[in-house]
């Protein structure tokens, strides 16, 4: 045994290791290889063990890699480890665990060997540097190692505090589980003086992926909650029906625990459109409120109208009762339905009252004051012509007429009163007769399409002028219209003084005649 160079070596050992390891290192010797990690021998308890040198740098101080020959076979070309990386750091750990366990003389052929592999390499030594080349490398190994597990303990901390920070109430309990499983196993490697590196990153891997796999559910809870601005009553039973069997899904759905994240995207689609087909329910007051005035005034004329001005006028009230008895009614369905109500009273054409004749052999009575009787010649017998009744004029319904008239308030009430209820000579109505019954009929459409405020201004002129309202004239004219039977109708605009001495005259004609007639017939 010699000294050389501060080791006592074998030179035969020597020379062998170092020419194994001189070919290990005849490449570039900080080429990044990857190695495959040889498992440390097993050792019985307290046995001891060797490896030769050569062995012992190829698997734990060496990195491997497959190359081709010249002869383009596949061989194995390992390059010594003289720097520790995060690559190689582990082969070097690994290595050391069974180092320690060899036998001395052996653990000196290992260092001896390396220290002349490190040196060939190109590696040198820090001045006043006392440890081996072998036991420079496995300080390096475990100075990382030790870096690397502070810095994965303190990477876990972090994604290990942002999991606890989570709500659990936004996300389903099954997902959440599984986070909570594994940050709790997390805490656990942070505050253990013993985790190994590949514990804290396998951990911090699967603490990453348990987030990651959290179905939330907010989206779906916020839209479920608001639910409650949704009052069942304002919006049609059908949507409302729709709306709420999403609902009820949606609600189903969060409670699973189990509840995938294409079951919470479907159910929330499907809640957001129910809610966005939720339809308000019409305002049906103004259109059953003129349809209500509309079907009095359809009763009230009922024998008055031509059959076919009754039935198109029965058939509008029963197109507008069919809007009204219909939830689902829109709106803009309403209000079009009374905008068409309000266009067909405005036109007159609509209503056309039947046409009165004269009716052969029937003498109504006639009421005559002596002042209408005129002497008239005997003639022959004419056709027999029905007089029908005439109503004394009433005196004092005369003198209210002649009142002073008031200003009406009301534009439209004016206009009601002067069109419809007022003579050709400008004298307010004071009662219906046949004269003026057409025209005090022919009121009622626009009646009905008056406000109550012009409707009130038309009674107060008629009850200060003659002490009646519309609604007293116009059952006096339908009164007459059912009563007088079917006669020639007058036109209430030629209403004067020539007009009615004419139409008197007439009338004491038919009755002389008849008077005649009956006296001839008993000679």
């Amino acid at each position: 045994m010699k000294w050389n160079g501060g080791f006592v070596v074998n030179k035969a050992k020597v020379y062998c290791v170092a020419s194994a390891v001189a070919v290990c290192v005849a490449s570039n010797p900080n080429m990044d290889v990857l190695a495959k990690q040889v498992q440390p021998v097993k050792l019985e308890e307290k046995a001891q063990q060797t490896i030769t040198a050569d062995d012992f740098i190829k698997q734990y101080l060496s990195t491997k890699e497959i190359v081709k020959d010249s002869t383009n076979k596949d061989v194995e070309k390992y390059t010594l480890i003289t720097k520790v990386d995060e690559k190689n750091y582990s082969f070097v750990l690994a290595g050391d665990q069974l180092f320690k366990v060899l036998t001395k003389e052996n653990q000196d052929q290992i260092k001896t060997a390396y220290e002349t592999a490190y040196a060939n390499a190109g590696m040198k030594k820090a001045d006043g540097c006392k440890l081996s080349a072998y036991e420079i490398v496995v300080a390096e190994a475990n100075t990382l190692a030790n870096t690397l597990i502070l810095n994965a303990k303190t990477a876990l901390d972090t994604s290990l505090k942002d999991a606890q920070s989570l709500d659990s109430t936004i996300f389903t309990a099954d997902s959440y589980a599984a986070l909570k499983t594994a940050m709790d196993e997390s805490s656990l490697l942070v505050q253990s003086t013993t985790s190994t590196l590949e514990q804290l990153t396998q951990e911090l891997v699967k603490l990453d992926n348990a987030k990651k796999a959290l179905i939330n559910v907010s989206g779906l809870k916020a839209i479920v909650d608001q639910s409650s601005t949704y009052v069942k009553d304002s919006y049609t039973n059908r949507s409302y029906t729709a709306y709420e069997t999403s609902l009820n899904e949606a609600k189903q759905v969060l409670e699973n625990g189990a509840s995938t994240v294409e079951d919470i995207e479907k159910a929330q689609s499907a809640l957001n459109a129910a809610a966005a087909s939720l339809v308000k329910k019409a305002d049906f007051s103004k259109l059953n409120e003129k349809v209500q005035e509309a079907s009095e005034v359809l009763e009230s004329n009922k024998d008055m109208l031509e059959e076919e001005s009754y039935n198109n006028f029965k058939k509008e009230l029963d197109d507008c009762s069919l809007v009204l008895s219909n939830d689902e009614s829109t709106q803009a369905k309403v209000d079009g339905t009374l905008a068409h109500l309000n266009s067909y009273l405005d036109d007159n054409t609509n209503f056309v009252y039947k046409v009165v004749t004269l009716e052969e052999k029937v003498a109504p009575k006639v009421e005559t004051s002596n002042e209408l009787l005129v002497q008239t010649p005997v003639v022959q017998e004419q056709p027999q012509v029905v007089a029908p009744t005439v109503e004394k004029k009433n005196v004092e319904a005369a003198k209210v007429e002649t009142v002073v008239k008031q200003e009406v308030t009301s534009t439209a009430a004016n206009n009601f009163i002067k069109t419809y209820l007022t003579s050709a000579s400008g004298n307010i109505f004071t009662s219906a007769n046949n004269l003026n019954y057409q025209k005090i009929l022919s009121a009622m459409p626009s009646w009905v399409k008056l406000s109550a405020t012009d409707k009130n201004a038309v009674n107060a002129e008629l009850v200060n002028k003659v002490g009646k309202k519309y609604q007293r004239l116009l059952q006096e004219a339908q009164k007459f219209s059912m009563n007088a039977g079917k006669y020639t109708p007058v036109n209430t605009s030629t209403n004067t003084n020539v007009t009615i001495y004419s139409w008197l005259c007439m009338m004491s004609l038919g009755v002389l005649t008849f008077a005649l007639k009956r006296l001839r017939k008993q000679d």
